[in-house]
Order: structure tokens, then sequence, then C-alpha cells
């Protein structure tokens, strides 16, 4: 699978979110930022709390702790180190509840995100026109809808915006840190940072490789889970069980196999980094020990350093596994993308129904469909006359469905017009004159859901007439089936696609 490149993943997103999503993360970054700040003050305020423990005397030694001393009329060296204590302790716990309100927020906003991209997905499938469909599997728009958009927000978005604030709180701390001692700031950020460059740069391309490879699979067990659920009668009858359970398991196998991929080339350096911060720490402690003879003042220093690294191993690590998820679900953004990005919504509005006295008329109607060399129909002219009965007659291919769905308005011909009585159809009027037809299909259609609301398709409970419904089962010489045979009446739940009815009861 070639990897896309004309776009970036932040470029991508912000195709996809709407305007009031864009200032909602303007919003975020800002948290984002104080969480970082918090991050570092609580780090920082162990180095004069420790100093300070270490040796009282420098109250009188630093100008800002003189001050704050002589603010508050400390009475002795003890009391003040036990208010400095609790103030670090306080900044710390503050800290913590600053990173767990971003928590909340970003992932408020993800799980919104995840709720209005599905629905406007839906409305993108559902704004298309029908030929859309010819050439487009239900089942993996399903599951792009259902499944690859959960996806995307939990393992892309929610790790991006990881990455952000990870990334927010390790700079910060660098810029701390580089204030403090810079020489030994420098050798740890090239040590364990390139550490992970390195690592990064090594799977990036296979992560990347193995999403696409990962979607595909995902696309398999959808499609055959569809396939065998669907055509579960026909599965039976034929005993092919077992090959729509081989042909799951194919797909199953490689998507299994790829997630755990995905998953150990996640966690491995962890533990890999913890080892080498951790060392470096240790020699940090020897290094500092010997240069500078053992003094008091090396423990706030190393203790300064050991509590920084304490706080940015997670973060590292977070930001290291972000990356790993944002290379791994690229497809999926690529995917979705495609599908949503330009996408003019129009669902069509309800419209008063086109009048119809007389005739329709077909003239010099031409179509053929996409990708095809040969047209399935050719200057086709037909006149049907109000309240008579016309059938379509010919060979298997011979154009008879396509004739039916261009006169509902579902297929547009290439050539020719198709009047209403005087009226022309147009991509303005098409809705009115389906308003005015009837549609029974050779593969009947019902929801899992009572009699009344599949005879009433489409409508709210509060907007169906049930004197309507009644009316429509009368015609269709149904109602004493339904009010006589069903304890439930029009409430009747008749299962999915209609299993609990025959064939018959179902076209009524």
């Amino acid at each position: 699978m070639k990897l896309e490149k004309p776009y970036t993943v932040i470029r991508k997103l912000s195709d996809i979110f709407n305007s009031r999503q864009k200032r909602n993360i303007k919003l975020l970054f800002i948290v984002f930022l104080f969480t970082s700040f918090f991050q570092v003050a609580g780090v920082a305020s162990v180095f004069p709390f420790i100093n300070l423990v270490m040796n009282p005397g420098v109250i009188n030694e630093n100008q800002l702790l003189h001050r704050i001393y002589e603010f508050f009329d400390f009475q002795s060296a003890d009391r003040f180190i036990i208010f400095t204590g609790a103030a670090m302790f306080v900044l710390i716990v503050l800290s913590n509840v600053v990173i767990a309100f971003s928590i909340w927020v970003k992932t408020r906003f993800v799980m919104g995100f995840n709720h209005t991209l599905s629905r406007q997905l839906l409305s993108v499938y559902l704004s298309k026109p029908y030929s859309f469909f010819l050439n487009r599997n239900s089942t993996e728009m399903g599951k792009n809808i259902l499944a690859e958009v959960n996806t995307l927000t939990a393992y892309m978005l929610m790790p991006l915006f990881d990455l952000v604030i990870h990334s927010f709180i390790i700079a910060s701390m660098i810029v701390f840190l580089f204030f403090v001692d810079p020489l030994t700031t420098a050798v740890a950020l090239i040590v364990i940072g390139g550490a992970y460059v390195i690592i990064n740069a090594s799977v990036k391309k296979k992560l990347k490789k193995f999403g696409y490879r990962r979607l595909e699979a995902n696309r398999g067990r959808f499609k055959t889970t569809s396939e065998a659920l669907s055509g579960v009668k026909t599965t039976k009858v034929f005993g092919r069980e077992q090959y729509f359970v081989s042909q799951y398991s194919r797909h199953s196998y490689v998507f299994a196999r790829l997630n755990v991929y995905e998953q150990v080339i996640g966690e491995l350096p962890k533990y890999l980094l913890e080892t080498v911060a951790f060392g470096g720490i240790i020699i940090l402690m020897l290094v500092v020990t010997f240069s500078r003879g053992g003094s008091s003042d090396v423990i706030p220093f190393v203790s300064l350093f050991a509590f920084a690294g304490y706080r940015m191993m997670p973060a590292l690590h977070k930001i290291y596994f972000s990356l790993n998820r944002i290379y791994s679900n690229h497809a999926i953004l690529d995917t979705l993308h495609r599908d949503m990005y330009q996408a003019e919504i129009k669902l069509p509005k309800s419209m008063k129904a086109l009048p119809f006295t007389s005739k329709i008329t077909l003239k010099d109607i031409t179509f053929w469909y996409p990708n095809t060399e040969h047209p399935v129909l050719h200057d086709i002219s037909v006149t049907i006359r109000k309240n008579t009965s016309v059938g379509f007659v010919g060979t298997t291919g011979s154009g008879k469905t396509t004739l039916i769905d261009i006169i509902m308005g579902l297929l547009v011909p290439q050539q020719g017009e198709m009047k209403v009585d005087d009226t022309v159809l147009s991509p303005d009027n098409i809705r009115g004159w389906q308003c005015s037809i009837g549609y029974v299909p050779q593969d009947i259609f019902l929801c899992d859901d009572t009699i009344s609301r599949n005879i009433a398709f489409g409508l709210d409970e509060g907007d169906i007439d049930m004197g309507k419904v009644k009316k429509a089962s009368e015609i269709a010489a149904l109602s004493n089936f339904i009010e006589e045979e069903l304890p439930e009446g029009y409430d009747t739940v008749i299962g999915e696609r209609g299993i609990r009815l025959s064939g018959g009861q179902r076209q009524r």
C-alpha cells in the first residue's frame, strides 16, 4: 500500500474539524500550558525545600526566602521549614489537580468529537446520490461510522493531545533545568532524547505500513461477518458455515497480529529508557558527589534532577507511545478524510407531493453505469398514463431495474428527460415526485421494529398517524392478519428484516 504524503496529520484533522471545535482546541492548548506550568512549579519547589532542610542558614542567604520569612513574621527556622514543606505539598497536589482537569477537558472534547464526526459521516453518506452506493460497500461505510471513527478519536486524536500536553511539560522542564545546570541538562537531553529519536525513526515507516494492512484486515472482518449473518438462511441450507468462519479467521488473525506488533513496539522502549534514565541519575549523583567533594549542596541538586526525571519519564514515554499510535492509525485518518473533506451535506428536505394528473413521459433516455463501456439503456422513450398498469419485460441485464430506478428519480440519465405531466424532473423537484409514489422492491427492506413503525417508515413516534397506518394496511390486505392473529397488533416487533413474517406478508 502506497502511503499518502500530500497532507500532514494536522492538516487533515483541520479539514475535518468544524469552526467551533477549532475554537475549543485553542482553549485546550491554554489549559495544557497551565498544566505544564504547574508541573514545573511542583518540581521547582523541591530544590529550595530540600536545600532549606539541609541548611537552614540559607534563609538569610536567599533574598526571596528571607523576604517570605520576614513577611509572615516567622519566629524560628523550624516553623519556616514546616511552612515551606506544606506549601510544596499543596503546590504538588494543585499540579496534579490541574493535570486531572486537563485530562477531563481533553476527554470530553474527544468524546464530543466522536459523536459529531460519526453523525456527520452518516449525514455525508446519506446525502450522496443513489449512484454513489452502487460502488461502495455498505458494510465498509457502517464500519467507518461505528468503528473507525471511534478508533480515530481513541487512538489518534487522544494520543495527539497527549503528545501536545506532554511536549509542553517536557519543554518547560528542560527550560527550567537549563537555568539550574545547563551542562547536566544538555547531556541528559542528548542521551535520553537521542535514544527516543533513534527508536522512533526505526519504527515510524513500519507502523504506517502496518496501519494500512490492519485497516484492510478490519474491513475483511466486518465484511465477512455481515455476509455470514445477513445470508444465514442460505448459509445453513448449503452448509457453508465453515467457509465464513475460515474467511473471518484469516482476516482476524492478521488484524490481531498487527495489533500485537503495535502494542509491543509501544511498550518495550519504556523499560529500556527507564534503565537509561535511572542509570544516568545514579551516574549523575556519583559525578556530582566527587566533583563537589561530597558537600551538602549535592543532595538538593541531585534530588531536583531525580524528581524532575521522575516527572519527565512518564511524559517522554507518553510522547513516544502517542507518536506510535498516530503513525499506525494514519490509514484511518486518510479514509475518513477522503469521505469527509469538502463533502457538501445536503439531506433532502420534506416537500409537497408533485401533482400527477395525466402521464409520465420518458424521452430519449440513455444511461450507463460508471466504469462501463456500453449503456444499459439507449434512446428509450416511454409514455405511462395514469390509472394504467404497465409491465417491463426483457432478458436479464436488459435494464428493467435501471429504468424503474430512473422513473423513481434514484438514477439520473446522461441523456434524455423525464416529465410528470408537463413538468420536467430536475434535482429541484425530484423530492416532490418521490413523495407522490409508492415502491415495493424485489428485496424487501424492513426494520427490526414494530409493524406500525415499518408502515410509517422514517417518522418519529409522535408524527405517526395510526389512522393512516390502519388505512394503508387495509389497502394492502394486511389488516385482518395484524388485528386478528397478532396479540400485540400494530405494536408487534417483526424482527430483523421481518424474519418473523412470511415473504408475502413482508411485501404487503
